[in-house]
């Protein structure tokens, strides 16, 4: 009874606040400052390497960009595409594009307003994020504190739970003692914990261009050897999404419906469009100027939608969709199989869906920790980490569909109030970004 009335509630919120508020906003940002998510990628990439010894901050640019991939390639950018696929059909993948297109300039703006109201502790840490700009740029308290609770709850549920079952369940499969796993998880999850946001930066910063690498060119080997299919598999794509005899079903039994909003609900969480985790990790990045970390952020949306659509043309161009009659992640062990027609395409996706949910794992607890700490100053922040370490056993039994139902209800919760913030102070982000790129100043300031 109550998992069907969550459910019931988390639809609701999806369909009728969180995808129209998101599309608008995206829309409106996208208008305002004139494409930034095209015009401004170059110049992203230029600064994600360069450091400047006089600003002030904790970590580097690349530092704080591996550490939101780290968030935002979890095991949902693999397993995932073959749930999106299943439900949504190929054409999913072609409005997650879209989706995430409109998430990248709202990242932008949260990125943004995280390094403009970021605050500098007693420890000398910088902290920033939706709380900080809701309390501090609107004086909205009791929404930041509401943010703050969402983010606990989502870094217990799809930064713990959902993540630990994830890397069980291939691990379990293999014959790999439970035991064994729950001791290196806390061991390495303790180790990085304890290290504060130095530690955990330099170990994501080593481990995520890593992890990334290795999977990218296993698919892209897959896709070359299946080149002569890639024709074919944009023109599915294309017709599934935008096909008017989708709408009554279409020959592959997808709707246009169903293909929008497994797309945009995919787009939403590979980009972090509005949930408001990138925004609390590149708050201690070392920059100048709060324009250039926004611009720094829109690399992330860029790379993980590389890493979906790979990861979606595997699955489509070896039939693993429609002929594997697998799920979720054993549907892309098929596929890798299949695709390099050997067993150790199955083992690097296995390899990568433990190393994403890891990296996951550490990222949401360092989230979770610094909403604690703006709720409950930092005395509450040791008795968080206890807690969370503690809780890490309990995601290899846990019901994970309710724990997942708890996660999307809690980052939709993330996404509304971080969207209040976001929104509230639109004019501040687009005034500011057009003066910083104003053709008489943009040399002195940006480049």
């Amino acid at each position: 009874m109550l998992f069907k009335a969550l459910h019931s509630l988390n639809h609701y919120l999806t369909l009728t606040v969180i995808f129209p508020s998101l599309f608008a906003l995206g829309l409106y940002f996208t208008f305002k400052l004139r494409g930034i998510q095209f015009t401004k990628i170059k110049l992203a990439f230029k600064h994600l390497l360069k450091k400047d010894p006089k600003s002030e901050g904790n970590i580097s640019n690349f530092e704080a960009l591996s550490a939101v991939l780290a968030g935002n390639l979890g095991t949902g950018n693999i397993s995932g595409m073959a749930i999106a696929l299943t439900l949504g059909g190929p054409g999913a993948l072609v409005w997650m594009w879209i989706m995430a297109t409109l998430g990248t300039v709202i990242k932008f703006a949260g990125c943004f307003l995280g390094l403009k109201y970021r605050t500098k502790t007693a420890t000398g840490e910088y902290v920033g994020g939706p709380m900080y700009y809701l309390s501090k740029g609107l004086g909205f308290k009791k929404v930041a504190i509401g943010f703050a609770l969402a983010a606990i709850l989502t870094s217990l549920t799809v930064g713990n739970l959902v993540q630990v079952n994830s890397i069980f369940l291939p691990l379990h499969k293999m014959g790999v003692s439970i035991h064994l796993l729950v001791a290196a998880l806390v061991v390495f999850t303790t180790f990085l914990l304890l290290g504060g946001l130095n530690r955990i930066a330099k170990v994501l910063g080593t481990l995520v261009p890593f992890m990334t690498a290795i999977y990218l060119l296993a698919a892209l080997a897959i896709l070359a050897l299946h080149a002569q299919a890639l024709p074919q598999a944009f023109l599915i794509m294309i017709k599934s999404a935008f096909s008017p005899s989708a709408f009554v079903g279409g020959t592959l039994g997808y709707g246009v419906i169903h293909a929008i909003t497994n797309g945009f609900e995919r787009g939403i969480f590979a980009t972090d469009a509005g949930c408001g985790i990138a925004p609390i990790l590149q708050s201690g990045a070392k920059c100048k100027e709060p324009i250039l970390e926004g611009i720094v952020a829109m690399i992330a949306p860029f790379i993980v939608m590389v890493i979906c659509s790979v990861t979606a043309l595997v699955l489509i161009v070896t039939q693993a969709s429609i002929l594997s009659g697998a799920k979720s992640t054993n549907m892309c062990t098929w596929a890798f199989h299949k695709g390099l027609n050997h067993p150790i395409g199955e083992y690097i996706v296995i390899f990568s869906l433990i190393l994403f949910a890891f990296t996951t794992i550490i990222t949401w607890a360092y989230c979770g920790e610094k909403a604690i700490e703006f709720i409950a100053s930092s005395k509450g922040v040791k008795y968080f980490k206890c807690f969370f370490i503690l809780i890490l056993p309990v995601g290899a039994y846990c019901n994970v569909e309710f724990a997942w139902l708890l996660a999307d209800l809690s980052i939709g919760l993330m996404l509304i109030a971080n969207l209040i913030g976001v929104f509230g102070l639109s004019r501040e982000v687009i005034a500011e970004t057009k003066e910083a790129f104003d053709p008489s100043k943009e040399a002195s300031q940006l480049v």
